[in-house]
Formats: structure tokens, sequence, C-alpha cells
């Protein structure tokens, strides 16, 4: 039985998307909140209490991202790795930018809680911390997330920071004359946080060969043991799918078992019509065919039969003929009928 990603990956990849909107949601209240936004429809509790209980969704939904990410055997992050933001194996900076952002969360929401007893002064201080964890959340969901360079991603985290962006200016924009300076100091900060966010973003996740720029660990390509037998095996890929803005397309995988046994996708070139399979053995080509290239393929290598099944979001399932560049992990699962030699 062939058997997909885990399901903590779809649900840790969700989580965290549904994290992303609702503490911008709270943000935007917040913000609404302290600039006194109501009407004779809203009054000012109202606003109030949804910012309040949207902050505490959002605290509950990113623990539970958190707790999905931990029981996921792909990136295999430790509660230690979720605890102290440095010294991860996978991806460490953008992983310990979340952390971050998620002990500032909790750090608000418990003195949120804890009012009355901490005093407003002390309450204020602590809850403007919040500013700051917005957008180190941004930059981590973008940092870590397999989904960075999807346009309907792009286009959410887009949103997510216009509407933040505006909240904030017209927030700055209000106010009485003798705090002009600190809300123009606030703005030039914001302005040039959001100049360097959208600077990165580009130069960054948003560019082909992210994934191993931000640290993702690379598949070891130790000699591993060679299935014996005659018969026929099955066993996990791993590896990555590369698109240029041509919309030609290149998967390059191994074999986490045999790992000197290596396959090869690429776009169809001018003169043909198929894309083309490589099946190669410690850099010697066992093998070339064409196949159509979709979840499954079928191709035959000399006299075994191979079924190569694809995992990974839906663009990479589809088809290798996207037009949109980027690099993406991809997993899948080799079965043959007999060996590769």
């Amino acid at each position: 039985m062939v058997s997909g990603p885990s399901w903590y990956w779809y649900a840790t990849r969700g989580l965290g998307v549904a994290a992303l909107i609702t503490l911008t949601g709270a943000v935007v209240l917040g913000i609404g909140t302290v600039g006194r936004w109501r009407s004779d429809e809203t009054p000012g509790f109202v606003l109030a209490n949804l910012h309040r209980n949207l902050s505490l969704l959002s605290v509950v939904i990113v623990v539970g991202h958190v707790a999905t990410t931990l029981l996921d055997p792909y990136a295999q992050i430790t509660l230690r790795d979720a605890i102290i933001p440095v010294g991860a194996n996978y991806r460490p900076v953008w992983l310990g930018l979340g952390v971050c952002a998620l002990e500032i969360l909790i750090a608000v929401a418990a003195t949120s809680l804890l009012r009355a007893q901490l005093g407003v002064r002390w309450w204020r201080l602590i809850h403007w911390a919040a500013y700051g964890s917005w957008p180190l959340a941004v930059v981590h969901g973008l940092g870590t997330g397999s989904d960075a360079q999807a346009p309907w991603l792009i286009g959410l985290v887009t949103t997510c920071v216009a509407a933040a962006t505006i909240a904030l200016g017209l927030r700055l924009l209000h106010g009485k004359l003798a705090t002009l300076p600190i809300r123009a100091s606030a703005g030039i900060v914001a302005l040039a946080t959001l100049y360097l966010m959208a600077g990165w973003a580009f130069q960054g996740p948003f560019q082909p060969g992210w994934s191993v720029r931000a640290g993702t660990p690379q598949v070891s390509t130790k000699p591993g043991p060679v299935h014996p037998g005659p018969g026929g095996f099955s066993d996990s890929l791993v590896g990555v799918m590369v698109r240029d803005a041509s919309g030609n397309t290149q998967i390059s995988m191994r074999d986490s078992v045999d790992t000197a046994l290596t396959l090869a996708i690429r776009s169809p070139a001018s003169n043909e019509t198929l894309p083309v399979v490589t099946i190669a053995r410690d850099g010697r080509q066992l093998c070339t065919a064409p196949a159509n290239v979709g979840p499954t393929l079928y191709m035959v290598c000399g006299t075994t039969r191979l079924t190569i099944t694809l995992f990974g979001s839906e663009e990479l399932a589809s088809s290798v003929r996207s037009v949109t560049p980027g690099t993406s992990d991809i997993t899948g699962r080799l079965e043959t009928s007999g060996l590769l030699n």
C-alpha cells in the first residue's frame, strides 16, 4: 500500500495559515481598540471583546500548529526546538523567529488574563510587544513554509500585511499634537520594517533554491543497503522540484533506502512530446524513457516495471508542466517488479 505524507504535515500547514489570519485580525482589532474606532452600530466594548476573543483563538491555533509540527516526522522538530529559538536542525533561523513570536504571543495573552494584578501600566507595556510578534510570525511563515512560492499564499500574506499596515497608518495619523514625534518615529520604523520584509521575501522565499538556503537538512548520500534477491521492492523517495520562468521543470529524487539510486524527471525538449524520466545509480545511467507524469507514472527500465507515485502539494502532483517558477520539496514512492542494476 502506498502512503502519502503524514496528515500532521497537512494539519500544521493549515493551522499555520489560520494562525496568520487570526493573528492579523487580532492586531487590526487591537489597533482599532486603541484608536477608539467605533460607530453607533458597533460600540467600543464590542470591538474590544472581539479583539480579546480573536487573540485567544490565535493562541489556541498556534498551540495546535506547534503540536502537529512536533508530531510530524518529516522535519523532526523536537520539543526543545519549540521552546528554545536557536539551534534547531530544520531551517533554524526562520523556525527560531516563529518560537520568538509564539513566546511573545503567550506573554501578551497571559498578562491580559492577569491585567488586574499587573496594573494598566505594566499590561500596556507588555502588550506593545504584540506589534513585534506579528512581523516575526509573517517572516517565520514564509521562511519555513513549503507553500511560500504558491500564488494563493503570496496573495494571502500580501492581504494580511496590507490590512495591518493600513490599520497602523490610520492609527498613527490621528492623535494629540504632543504625540506627533512618537507617532512619526513609529511610522518610520513601520515603513522600514515593511521595506526590509518585502526585500527579504523577494530575494529569499520567493526565489528558486530557497529550500536549501533556508537550512533544510539535505538527504544523506551515504551508500545504503542494497535490496537482496531478485524480487521487486518498494521504497520512499525524497527530492526537490525546480521550475524556471520559462516553464521548464526538473524533478530530482533519491531512493531513501538504496541511496545510490536516483530518478530525474524533466520537461520535454522542443523535439519531444512527453516528459523524460532518467534512472541512474552512482551517476551511471541505467535507462531513460518518456512517460506521462501525474501523481503516478509508469515506465519500464530494461525488464523491470516501475511505478513512481509523487506526493506533495497539489501543484507538484498535478503536472510537471507548471509555469510558476520556484523550488519545492517533494516526496514519493518507487515500486518495482525487480532489481535495478
